[in-house]
């Protein structure tokens, strides 16, 4: 067995190097019983082959202290934090002092990952304050530091309520100020002043009051938050439905899956001292429901965030309990308009209806200077929405909308000729005594549903009859159309898309070459979605560090350009980047703003200077 040096230990929480520390096989060679024993030698070697579920299982069965203690970092490092706590709180002092001390340091991680910072915070001081088996002392300094550097304002002050020691507390004011302004800080220290005066050093309060003169009135942009602790593990929930094997719903699930996964085994690759952690639960009305895959998610697995449910329905059940137990959730295909309301801890990476049609509003109108416009919609199906969300945008930026129709063209028989003579671009294929004539530059299709692909035929064969220019504006049903070449010639169309998939991008073609090497199989749509919505929020990880402030800051993260959608929710809870389709002659392509003439110009001066 490797040997490692006494202070590693604290660094990676589920490392082997922490878990095989020789320390641990000193003090049972020296107890001499306890590897006499078969099954602690059985245990024990189920322990180093990091086959957790088996050595705590075998080491629960013993009842020795030195077993108890096993059980606990061997049920720590899977994970089970419970039980893990209610192994590692049977071993005392009076079993054997260094067995207490080890124990009482890897509680401590247990109260770390379980969010009580404040009992954490206690356990550490206690083992850093003396000398402790294998130098633990020193391992608790570094981790209780880390820890006070590392909190949120809100879990700083549960965690002064939390603790039981005045020093401990004291830490926690004095940390906490270096992330504060000076009015902040002043305010702060005038309140807790007399609480610490008679049993804090006064040369210790005396340094404080000197720092807070000293310190600038708002702190730099660098010290608004500290960093994780070394070995912190994000506990990342996935919650996907049961479905039989090969259903569509199964496929997506599975592909939607392996890209969470690999989005996690890069992020655990290239941080030495951070981990994510999925924790998948199946869902089932029978089985398992949303509502308790929440409570699991919660008490037993205490996850930072959640991925999934996968649809609307299912993120409209447990919208409240994330609210409830404070847990940031992102449906990947949620896309309902009504879902979000007031709900600060849901994320729909799916764009709405709504979103939609503001984006191609202000695309219309902003980039492709459409001012006069008209709408054709389907009043029974979700698109109105859209459909209204678009025409007041374009409004609201100055354009006219001269018609807006609003059927249910299901009923109509997908009858459209009421419609387009509204539309025309030459008055000799009207009558003109029942339609007045407008010039219109561009017509919003805001359709989808069954039969979709029939109306926009039947709307596009009508304009082309009646000589109509405008632009041809449209949702994602665009995508599934199968346009003839003179239609593609004749139109000017563009649509919105959620996917966009570039494969002679850099960043794609080796996630697909990862991937492939994960899975054995080639990513699908949905394989690239998942990697792209988890690799957004272990990234925003890497940068907030503290899951606590997903909530109030991912919806200010900077845009993330994915492998097949880009993700940016501009201060709302709604991601509100699409890509924008042109459909050319021989190929649809995704709509790149052409340069301004004061880019152009400063282009041939740079040209020019060379």
């Amino acid at each position: 067995m490797r040997t490692h040096r006494p202070g590693r230990c604290f660094a990676i929480l589920l490392s082997i190097l922490y878990l095989l520390s020789p320390g641990f096989i000193e003090v049972q060679a020296a107890g001499g019983t306890a590897l006499q024993d078969d099954r602690f030698d059985t245990a024990l070697a189920f322990y180093r082959e990091a086959e957790y579920d088996s050595s705590a299982r075998h080491f629960a069965a013993i009842g020795t202290p030195e077993a108890r203690l096993f059980a606990g970092k061997s049920y720590f490092a899977l994970g089970e934090y419970p039980l893990a706590g209610r192994y590692l709180r049977q071993v005392s002092r009076e079993d054997d002092p260094r067995f207490f001390d080890e124990a009482r340091y890897t509680l401590a991680l247990v109260d770390f990952q379980t969010k009580q910072f404040g009992r954490a915070l206690d356990n550490l001081h206690n083992l850093k304050s003396r000398p402790a088996y294998q130098n633990l002392h020193r391992d608790a300094d570094v981790m209780y530091r880390q820890i006070m550097g590392y909190l949120t304002t809100e879990q700083r002050r549960e965690a002064f309520r939390q603790s039981q020691l005045m020093p401990v507390q004291f830490d926690l004011f004095r940390y906490g100020i270096d992330h504060m302004g000076r009015t902040e800080a002043r305010e702060l220290y005038s309140t807790l002043s007399p609480f610490f005066e008679t049993s804090i050093d006064t040369n210790i309060i005396r340094a404080v009051e000197r720092r807070i003169d000293r310190m600038p009135d708002e702190p730099p942009a660098s010290q608004l938050f500290g960093e994780a602790p070394d070995g912190i593990v994000y506990d990342i929930g996935v919650l996907l439905p049961d479905a039989e094997t090969g259903s569509p719903e199964w496929q997506i699930s599975r592909a939607l899956y392996n890209g969470y996964h690999l989005a996690a085994e890069e992020f655990n690759r290239r941080s030495a001292d951070k981990r994510i952690r999925l924790r998948h639960v199946t869902t089932s009305d029978t089985l398992l429901t949303q509502e308790a895959a929440m409570t699991k998610m919660a008490w037993t697995y205490h996850v930072d965030a959640i991925l999934g449910p996968l649809f609307s329905d299912s993120a409209y059940r447990i919208r409240d309990l994330a609210e409830y137990y404070g847990i940031p959730v992102i449906p990947p295909l949620a896309n309902a308009d009504t879902l979000n309301i007031a709900n600060p801890y849901l994320y729909q990476v799916n764009p709405t209806f709504e979103v939609r049609g503001r984006a191609m509003a202000r695309f219309a109108v902003n980039e492709l200077k459409l001012d006069t416009l008209a709408v054709i919609t389907q009043s029974n199906q979700p698109v109105a929405r859209e459909a209204q969300a678009f025409r007041n945008e374009a409004e609201r930026l100055g354009a006219t909308v001269l018609h807006y129709f609003s059927e249910n063209f299901e009923a109509r028989a997908f009858e459209v000729a009421h419609i387009t003579p509204w539309l025309a671009g030459d008055e000799r294929f009207i009558d003109e005594e029942e339609y007045e004539l407008k010039p219109v530059k561009g017509v919003y299709l805001s359709l989808t549903g069954r039969g979709a692909d029939q109306l926009i035929e039947l709307i596009l064969n009508d304009l082309q009859a009646t000589r109509s220019r405008a632009t041809i504006l449209a949702n994602e049903e665009m995508a599934h159309i199968e346009l003839s070449d003179a239609r593609r010639r004749y139109f000017d169309i563009y649509y919105s898309n959620f996917f966009y998939r570039d494969n002679d991008r850099r960043e794609t073609y080796t996630f697909q070459q990862d991937f492939e090497s994960l899975t054995g199989t080639r990513p699908n749509n949905f394989a690239h979605l998942g990697y792209d919505v988890a690799n957004f929020l272990f990234k925003s990880l890497e940068t907030l560090q503290n899951p606590a402030r997903i909530k109030p800051m991912l919806r200010h993260r900077p845009v993330y350009e994915g492998v097949i959608t880009n993700i940016g929710f501009q201060g709302t809870h709604i991601n509100q980047k699409l890509h924008i389709m042109r459909i050319e002659r021989d190929e649809t392509v995704r709509y790149k703003r052409p340069p301004d003439e004061s880019d152009e110009e400063t282009q041939e001066t740079d040209n020019n200077s060379e």
